[in-house]
């Protein structure tokens, strides 16, 4: 018999943010957490982000010097988590595992420009680790003292690499290779690599105001906010936290992932692949309700309600949570589970906001936060590079 899997603890640290408390209220009230950045684009136009704008205590302790943002992001989110989860010095046997797309992007673009503009001498002797992506995993792990003999991953897999972290975790639970996993994701993607990219494709905008842009459900959108932050989640088999006593927020009881098998370039248009882990994970459960990927881009957000509908009919509501963090890439699957989490607690659909819900008046969206009881929640996510990925959550195992 596979072990079931649980959460007990969880974390995060998004824009407007700090803590799990805030995200309750952020979701419940509909809060928008997105600010203008000025001067950001190639000819200093602005630009509509989700921005972490207060310093993080992490970046003043001596031990983190030389770190990069994410892996700091990320080690702030995890403290929360594993202080929820009661996790100090665990002797059960430990994986961390943790997904990203952009996770020191930063760090090598400014250390290749000191490189070209003859500012050698002033590259740090911290670069190779500050540049290393694995930096990110490894950094948590290691800060925690949670590597030691341990699994240690870093997943790149686009935006889905949350989620897929989420069902690797699982795996390695289900199959009894480890008792505890730290997975979650960390991004940041303020940089011009990551920003010239999505301008190229007119995914984003320069220029506009706050709600005219990343309107999730929308044919009047086709557009994103580009978010960073970080999400942490522990997982446990259920044997491990009952016989430490754990407080169980929720069960992991479905999960699903595959590849479109397209091109780097594209996705798979129809949303066919993604379907089949909606369907996979999902099975004969009755879903609550469906925390979405929606994030604003036209084709995304109607492969997503188009799915929802197939597999579940027009009754089943369906949410978007972008409207209010905007979409910090690898990190939206970790948050909407987090989210979905806070809904099994205490009672509510976070409501899908900054949206006209053009064209999508056939669909049960929800606009305003909802109080009933809720059971399962399907949690979808997809991404650059073809990975799809659906997560069920439930109240009970």
């Amino acid at each position: 018999m596979k072990n079931k899997t649980v959460i007990t603890g969880f974390g995060l640290r998004l824009p407007k943010i700090q803590n799990v408390v805030q995200f309750e209220k952020v979701l419940r009230n509909g809060i928008c957490t997105q600010s203008i950045v000025t001067g950001i684009g190639p000819k200093k136009e602005s630009l509509v982000c989700g921005m972490i704008e207060d310093e993080l205590e992490e970046a003043r302790e001596r031990k983190l010097h030389g770190y990069p943002r994410a892996a700091l992001l990320g080690i702030a989110a995890a403290k929360e988590a594993l202080e929820q989860a009661k996790i100090a010095s665990p002797k059960a046997r430990l994986a961390v595992i943790i997904g990203t797309s952009t996770s020191s992007l930063p760090e090598i673009e400014q250390c290749s420009y000191m490189y070209r503009s003859n500012q050698y001498n002033k590259i740090s002797a911290f670069n190779a680790g500050m540049t290393n992506i694995h930096s990110l995993s490894s950094g948590i792990a290691n800060y925690f003292g949670l590597g030691d003999g341990n699994l240690v991953f870093t997943l790149t897999n686009g935006c889905s690499s949350g989620s897929d972290a989420i069902f690797l975790g699982k795996t390695l639970l289900e199959n009894g290779t480890v008792d505890i996993c730290i997975v979650g994701a960390a991004e940041t993607p303020f940089c011009d690599s990551a920003i010239a990219s999505f301008a190229k494709q007119k995914a984003i905008k320069f220029n506009v105001n706050i709600g005219e842009t990343g309107n999730p459900f929308s044919k009047n959108s086709n557009s994103f906010v580009i978010s960073e932050g970080a999400a942490v989640i522990v997982m446990e088999t259920e044997q491990q936290a009952n016989q430490e006593n754990k407080h169980i927020y929720g069960y992991l009881t479905g999960a699903a992932a595959n590849n479109d098998g397209v091109s780097i370039h594209q996705m798979d248009e129809n949303g066919e692949r993604l379907y089949q882990t909606f369907d996979q994970a999902v099975g004969s459960k009755k879903i609550t309700y469906t925390n979405s990927l929606a994030l604003g881009l036209d084709l995304q957000d109607e492969n997503e309600a188009k799915n929802h509908m197939k597999k579940l009919g027009a009754h089943t509501p369906i949410t978007s949570i972008k409207g209010m963090i905007g979409h910090p890439f690898a990190v939206s699957g970790v948050a909407q589970l987090i989210s979905s989490l806070i809904s099994l607690r205490e009672h509510f659909i976070p409501p899908t906001t900054l949206s006209d819900f053009k064209g999508y008046e056939h669909v049960n969206i929800v606009k305003e936060a909802m109080n009933c009881d809720i059971q399962n929640i399907a949690i979808t996510s997809h991404g650059y590079g073809g990975n799809n990925n659906t997560i069920v959550v439930s109240k009970v195992g």
